[in-house]
């Protein structure tokens, strides 16, 4: 089975820190293939074109471990859609948005000009959700409504204050996948029963879990062979072929 991580942090972050030898260590211990790269806290609240460098640069240099989303700050205005562009040209596949580190509500008019700009370049967009009140599932719902064209991965799904909105924020809304780190077992195999398996990815966010225990997860569903491979792989894959048009 080929297992891609949807979500994994590199770079020498203020809460946490992995480089990318170490995590190839613990993708081939795992037994995972690929992983999408996004960068650090700092990076991704601030340094956004270092961080968006360091991604790209490990993806050069390791086509065919890694992939990368990069990250722009909507409060940069001009300067974060010319950093889009640029990541995007380099060879970045999606774009990661973090309200609650980049400061402002999902559903705030101040990104709208990013996410427009996401679905011009056809980049899928990750988005965790969870945290109040800037990130919440139903805010996510809501502009996922306002985007139908685009596509989002609603990163965490909630956990942990706000997963009993999760599921009414996906059940109606077809442009929104889901990962499945934070969320436990049953939780995940809840999911695919109301939703089918076809919009949840496999994801750890390394280093805040272990890619170990979520890989463990994954194998642990009681789902046949055929879900588990989508959700291993085939989804996220088949996400990154949609946005690219």
């Amino acid at each position: 089975m080929k297992i891609i991580d949807a979500h994994c942090h590199v770079g020498s972050g203020l809460m946490n820190g992995l480089d990318a030898g170490l995590l190839l260590e613990r993708m081939d211990a795992s037994g995972v293939d690929q992983a999408v790269l996004v960068p650090w806290d700092q990076a991704i609240a601030v340094y956004n074109e270092d961080g968006n460098r360091h991604v790209l640069e490990l993806v050069k240099r390791y086509p065919e471990r890694f992939l990368a989303f990069c990250t722009v700050n909507p409060w940069y205005g001009t300067k974060a859609l010319e950093e889009l562009r640029r990541a995007r040209a380099l060879g970045a596949s999606g774009l990661k948005l973090h309200p609650v580190y980049q400061g402002f509500q999902i559903s705030d008019p101040i990104v709208i000009p990013v996410l427009e700009e996401a679905v011009r370049l056809q980049m899928p967009v990750y988005i965790p959700t969870g945290t109040p009140v800037a990130a919440m599932p139903l805010q996510l719902k809501y502009v996922a409504g306002l985007f139908p064209e685009a596509l989002f991965i609603q990163g965490h799904f909630g956990s942990t204050d706000f997963w009993i909105d999760a599921v009414p924020s996906i059940t109606d809304s077809p442009n929104i996948y889901i990962d499945t780190a934070y969320s436990m077992v049953s939780s995940i195999e809840q999911i695919i029963h109301l939703v089918g398996c076809e919009r949840v990815v496999f994801s750890s966010d390394t280093p805040y879990l272990s890619l170990e225990n979520e890989v463990a997860k994954l194998k642990d569903l009681d789902i046949s062979e055929e879900e588990r491979e989508a959700i291993a792989s085939g989804n996220i894959l088949r996400l990154l072929e949609r946005g690219a048009g």
